[in-house]
């Protein structure tokens, strides 16, 4: 009975903690960011794949659940299954849509990047959309729209 309510707590702590906001860290407070704004030029989707993290956390979970199956070979069987089938749901719900867009920057720079779609609000860019690049070191954290401008 441990080992059941274990694996569902585990579980659990998984499903919600894809719930939890992306906002800030206490790292990031007073980190400079660099803003430029540009106007997009060229989009494309992309999907997104698992970094493998997702499918090694569903392996663990299949194989905790396997574990809970059947006894001596049975048991063992069930395992090795359960921590096949863990990694293969793991890595595709760790997949996400996603948006290759170029921006040409107002200080005449060209900029290419992937931009992950927001699930619950996803908004595509379209050529001619005005954005606002938001650059921290070397590496784009993220691209706004700004609503009140279009080149068309």
């Amino acid at each position: 009975m441990k080992k059941l309510l274990l694996s569902f707590l585990i579980i659990a702590g998984f499903l919600f903690s894809g719930c939890a906001q992306r906002g800030y860290t206490q790292a990031d407070v007073g980190e400079v960011m660099i803003n430029y704004k540009g106007t997009v030029v060229h989009t494309r989707t992309v999907e997104i794949q698992d970094d493998g993290g997702g499918m090694i956390l569903g392996a663990i979970v299949g194989a905790i659940i396997g574990q809970q199956i059947g006894e001596g070979k049975g048991k063992s069987l069930a395992t090795a299954a359960g921590t096949v089938a863990g990694g293969i749901v793991g890595s595709n719900l760790n997949k996400d849509l996603g948006q290759e867009i170029t921006v040409d920057l107002e200080n005449g720079q060209k900029v290419t990047t992937v931009i992950r779609l927001d699930k619950k609000n996803p908004y595509w860019l379209r050529p001619g959309d005005r954005v606002m690049v938001y650059v921290k070191g070397n590496k784009i954290v993220r691209v706004a729209p700004i609503f009140n401008e279009r080149v068309e």
